[in-house]
């Protein structure tokens, strides 16, 4: 066997989809299927077994996941090593941002890695909980944020925090909406964020367990616009409870709905083959210190 198809099989052990594993690969879906056949071939025993949840890891497969995902960790190493030859070369961490996060935790972060390793080249990406996991499993970043639950083999997580959401909603509206909760959210627009976010899909958890069935939405993606958009009298909105207790105390005309407050866990990933990456150590440590202050 050989890398291309260990490759592909962890890829697969990840996403549980041949097709989806098929499109991150960028391969077609019989080429992926081949290398998996090669390899259970060559061990002469199944690796998969396909049931109506996807690609389902057989015993054996099982026990060939960590030492495939141990090689390509080693194939990573040496890839860096590498790149370290070259003259030209610059270490560089690449970390994935989302908005929840306070400012003075990400000025923190820069602030910690610039005073340890100046020479280091950072690199900060905005994004969706959902799209910093797609970049660190495209390996386009060392690692991110995430908010919500982690799932998904060879992604490890650090807990770092519990995030605390409030429902906010215009202030003229609110006798309106405590008067008949929590069936008169529905009559009001909901401001979210796109479906690709943490809290959006905590947003619609909380709508099921209300058996809510909100007739309009409107897709924003920055925390700040969200609140201005409820003090216009947009619409409701679930966000931050610290940019929520901001927005309170310097007076914009909205009011919180207490009863409904939320909380989402913060973590930071990073994919199992980054485990000992220079780069990614340094931020591991950068984070650790951060939030322990």
């Amino acid at each position: 066997m050989d890398l291309h198809q260990l490759k592909s099989f962890v890829t697969v052990a990840q996403h549980r989809n041949l097709t989806q594993a098929a499109e991150f690969l960028c391969l077609s879906q019989p080429a992926v299927s081949a290398q998996i056949k090669a390899i259970e071939t060559e061990l002469d025993t199944p690796l998969f077994v396909r049931t109506s949840n996807g690609m389902t890891l057989t015993r054996a497969g099982e026990v060939l996941l960590p030492e495939a995902e141990l090689l390509l960790q080693h194939k990573h190493r040496l890839d860096h090593f590498a790149k370290m030859l070259a003259s030209g070369y610059k270490e560089e961490a690449d970390i994935g941002l989302i908005h929840p996060l306070t400012a003075n935790k990400v000025t923190g972060l820069v602030q910690w890695l610039r005073g340890r390793a100046p020479h280091v080249q950072l690199h900060l990406q905005y994004g969706m909980s959902g799209e910093i996991l797609g970049r660190v499993l495209a390996k386009k970043l060392h690692g991110g944020f995430f908010l919500g639950p982690v799932t998904g083999r060879s992604v490890h997580s650090i807990f770092l925090e519990n995030i605390h959401y409030s429902l906010i909603c215009p202030l003229s509206a609110e006798a309106a909406i405590r008067s008949g909760l929590p069936k008169s959210l529905e009559e009001f627009t909901w401001i979210e964020m796109s479906g690709t976010s943490g809290s959006n899909k905590h947003l619609q958890q909380f709508w099921r367990a209300n058996r809510l069935s909100p007739k309009q939405q409107i897709i924003c993606d920055y925390p700040q616009t969200i609140i201005d958009l409820v003090a216009a009298g947009v619409g409701v909105a679930m966000v931050p409870a610290n940019k929520a207790d901001d927005a309170v105390a310097a007076g914009r005309p909205i009011t919180v709905i207490e009863q409904y407050r939320q909380t989402l866990p913060l973590s930071f990933i990073y994919l199992d083959e980054y485990e000992q990456d220079p780069g990614l150590m340094l931020i591991k440590e950068a984070v650790t210190q951060i939030w322990q202050l």
